[in-house]
């Protein structure tokens, strides 16, 4: 289960026109799954930036259909906007747009005839009951070393009942795991807190899943780091229509 990468897939799958039917599909999936308003004091983004996260999957060792995906992240101290590229989805723009501040989502969308629509929804978080038996993950920073883009990064494994990370963090970049978890609670709460805590932003990772077959290999391309040009947040020309939120869960 590649939870890793799910905070910002889920995010573009739960502001969709079928947020309620997302949610039961999530309650279905995972016990103790709550999705409320997002009420939380603002807190500015660690991570201002942009970078495109490149992601291979593999069954078994065989690279799947749809891999790989890229995943663009741009972030400002109050906005983020997430955007993914899937292979048998060419020619989609599909983006997700979160004011931190200002507490609302959009869904921006471009069809094939180039009209611009943009659903506003209230920010919405998802909250996932911890289990308290579940052992804490183990984070091992070891001594080894590399250096990719200019960064001397440090292998990190981290591992948890649901399988193992392996990471190479430069720890001179902020990571915007925390900010990412301000948005959406993953499967695997006690991982993803974890990941939060980390100093530094992993370069290149790898997700091995307990089940011995799955596994996802992560590659950070086109990263800017300190600024980001806000015009990538404008709904200019976008038909802005907003829709109800709705929570769900226990």
């Amino acid at each position: 289960m590649r939870y890793l990468l799910s905070p910002l897939l889920a995010s573009l799958l739960l502001t969709s026109t079928a947020q309620v039917d997302m949610n039961a599909l999530m309650q279905q999936q995972m016990g103790g799954v709550k999705i409320e308003d997002d009420t939380s004091p603002f807190v500015p983004n660690s991570f201002r930036g942009s970078f495109r996260m490149e992601n291979h999957m593999f069954t078994n060792g065989t690279e799947e259909k749809n891999s790989p995906t890229n995943m663009h992240y741009w972030s400002s101290s109050e906005k983020t906007l997430t955007k993914v590229e899937m292979p048998d989805a060419k020619g989609q723009d599909i983006r997700l747009m979160v004011d931190l501040k200002g507490k609302w989502q959009y869904m921006m969308m471009v069809d094939d005839k180039g009209k611009k629509t943009a659903m506003k929804s209230k920010k919405m978080k998802i909250v996932v009951k911890e289990d308290p038996a579940l052992p804490e993950p183990e984070i091992t920073v070891t001594d080894e070393t590399k250096v990719i883009d200019g960064h001397t990064c440090t292998k990190v494994i981290v591992k948890s009942t649901e399988g193992t990370w392996t990471g190479w963090v430069a720890k001179d970049i902020p990571a915007p795991f925390g900010d990412m978890m301000r948005s959406v609670k993953t499967g695997d709460p006690g991982m993803t807190k974890r990941m939060s805590e980390m100093q530094g932003f992993p370069l290149e990772f790898e997700w091995a899943d307990a089940n011995g077959k799955d596994t996802m290999h992560c590659y950070m391309k086109d990263l800017v780091v300190g600024t980001v040009d806000e015009g990538i947040f404008s709904l200019e020309g976008y038909e802005v229509m907003e829709i109800p939120s709705m929570s769900f869960g226990q």
